[in-house]
């Protein structure tokens, strides 16, 4: 049960898990561009937060847009730490 835990909320401590290291990066490759294409998402649902707020002058618009970029910045902090686990032609350029 442990093993899933650091999977899914800590994958670049999670290498113990793995018989081969290629699966490691396998799998750390996988995530990334999974939550890459959800971080760009949350962009684009902040950016039309940010534009519905301007456009109707509520306040709700612009606290949905900031959590939402919250979340999309937090994705970014896991990207990263991922990319550091990997060789160098893996990483995302």
């Amino acid at each position: 049960m442990g093993a899933f835990f650091i999977r899914l909320f800590a994958p670049w401590r999670a290498g113990r898990f793995f018989e081969r290291q290629e699966d490691f990066q396998q799998f750390l490759v996988r995530r990334n561009r999974f939550l890459n294409a959800v971080r760009v998402i949350l962009f684009a649902v902040a950016a039309v937060g940010l534009i519905l707020s301007y456009a109707s002058d509520r306040k709700l618009y612009n606290y949905i847009a900031a959590g939402v970029l919250v979340v999309a910045l937090g994705i970014t902090l896991v990207i990263s730490e991922n990319e550091k686990q990997l060789p160098e032609e893996l990483r995302q350029k």
